[in-house]
């Protein structure tokens, strides 16, 4: 993009991009309730939640709650942050954030996952 040779049309993410301003989000654009559960739910949300960290189910609050601290603490550290080794952005999403969006996932309405299946689906 910063050569000129792509120019980005739509955001498929959940908040817009600061470099990216003047494009607008595809959940923005969508025409229908339906569309915009489906871009949320086949797109937008797998692609923040791909790289997550889980425990055990039925870990202890307080428990979950001290790696969730520890973990989040971890990412903002600056001798973490300097040490990194590849060009990544580290933006991670809370473990409430993740909950929140999983949660979500599975409330989705029973026909809203019959027509995801059926986009998703091999053919």
């Amino acid at each position: 993009m910063e050569t000129g040779n792509a120019y980005p049309i739509l955001q498929i993410t959940a908040k817009k991009i600061p470099e990216l301003s003047n494009v607008p989000l595809a959940l923005d654009v969508a025409k229908t309730d339906e569309a915009r559960q489906l871009l949320k739910a086949g797109a937008i949300d797998p692609g923040v939640i791909v790289r997550v960290y889980v425990t055990t189910p039925r870990t202890p609050k307080d428990r979950l709650l001290m790696l969730r601290t520890a973990f989040a603490e971890t990412l903002t550290d600056p001798d973490f942050v300097a040490e990194k080794k590849i060009n990544l952005d580290i933006n991670p999403l809370t473990g409430e954030e993740v909950k929140k969006i999983v949660d979500g996932l599975f409330k989705l309405n029973p026909s809203v996952v019959s027509k995801l299946a059926n986009i998703l689906a091999v053919k």
